[in-house]
């Protein structure tokens, strides 16, 4: 049985364990996803379009999801 990825409850714990705010977590991994996204690079390009997301570009629980469901099934995200 599959377990179900809670991004935002991720994104609770890294906001405890750094001792910052949750809007900073999302906004530093906002900053980080989007100088992957202008990479010009079309191999990363490639990556990124991979991942479902309901708007343009995903949110970090998108990313987080994508990224957990492939690790926890043994999938290589980037391969």
């Amino acid at each position: 049985m599959k377990k179900k990825v809670d991004a935002e409850r991720a994104i609770r714990t890294i906001a405890m364990k750094e001792g910052k705010t949750v809007e900073y977590i999302r906004s530093q991994m906002n900053m980080a996803m989007l100088a992957g996204l202008c990479n010009q690079d079309p191999d990363i390009q490639a990556r990124w379009k991979k991942i479902p997301c309901e708007d343009e570009i995903p949110t970090p629980e998108e990313l987080i999801t994508y990224l957990a469901t492939h690790v926890d099934s043994g999938i290589d995200p980037f391969g």
